[in-house]
C-alpha cells in the first residue's frame, strides 16, 4: 500500500462524523465565548454541556444493543441503514439537549444556530438511507466546515475536507458518486438555507432566530 492509498484509508478516521460535528460546535462555543462580556468559568461550563450531552449520543446505539443482545462492535459495523438511523437519533438528542441547555442559559445565537442547521442537514441523511445511500461521512464534514464558514469567512479553507470527502467515499467503494456528490448539494442547500433563515436572508456572521 502506498503513501496515497493509506492516506485514503485513514481519511474518513481522522475526520470521522463524530470528530467532524465535536470539533464545529467546540470552535464555536469558544468563538461565542469570546466574543462575549463573560467570566473565565463560563467557557468550561459550556464546555462541559456540550460533551455532556455528546455522551448521551449513545443512548440509542446501547439501547439498541441492549434490546437486540448485540455487541457494539456489531451494532456500529457495517453501512446500513439501521446504522445511519442510530447515528442520526445521536444526532438529534445531542443537539436537543445542547439547544435546551443554551436557550435556558441564554449562552448565545451561535450553537444553537449550529444544531438547527446540524439538524435540518441530519433529516435527509436518515430519511434516504433506506432507500438510498447517502453519505454520511461528507454530511458530517460539511455541516460544521461550512457553517463555520458561513459565521466567519476565514474558516473557508476548511472546506477542503469535505470536498476531498467526496471522492474519497467513491474511492474506497463506500459510495458512488451520485451518493457522495448528492450529499454534498442537498446538505450544502440545507446548511445555507438555514443560515439564511437565522439572519433573516442577509448571512450575516451573527444568526438572529436562536437568540433566547
Amino acid at each position: 500500500m502506498n503513501a496515497f492509498e493509506t492516506a485514503m484509508e485513514l481519511y474518513p478516521y481522522v475526520f470521522h462524523p463524530a470528530v467532524m460535528v465535536g470539533a464545529g460546535a467546540l470552535v464555536l462555543i469558544y468563538s461565542e465565548w469570546s466574543r462575549q462580556d463573560a467570566d473565565r468559568s463560563a467557557l468550561p461550563r459550556r464546555l462541559g454541556a456540550f460533551l455532556g450531552a455528546g455522551l448521551l449520543s449513545l443512548v440509542p446505539t446501547l439501547a439498541y444493543a441492549a434490546v437486540t443482545g448485540q455487541s457494539l462492535g456489531a451494532v456500529t459495523k457495517g453501512n446500513v441503514w439501521q446504522v445511519d438511523a442510530l447515528v442520526a437519533g445521536g444526532v438529534f438528542f445531542t443537539a436537543g439537549v445542547t439547544w435546551f441547555v443554551w436557550h435556558r442559559y441564554g449562552w448565545g445565537s451561535l450553537v444553537p444556530g449550529y444544531l438547527e442547521a446540524l439538524a435540518v442537514a441530519t433529516v435527509p441523511y436518515v430519511a434516504l438511507s433506506p432507500f438510498w445511500n447517502f453519505s454520511g461521512h461528507v454530511t458530517m464534514a460539511l455541516v460544521p466546515t461550512l457553517y463555520l464558514t458561513l459565521v466567519e469567512r476565514k474558516f473557508w479553507p476548511t472546506l477542503a475536507i469535505p470536498v476531498v470527502m467526496v471522492p474519497n467515499r467513491v474511492y474506497l467503494s463506500a459510495h458512488d458518486w451520485a451518493q457522495s456528490v448528492g450529499a454534498f448539494l442537498v446538505v450544502a442547500l440545507l446548511v445555507v438555507g438555514a443560515f439564511w433563515y437565522q439572519t433573516d436572508g442577509e448571512l450575516r456572521t451573527e444568526p438572529d432566530s436562536a437568540v433566547s
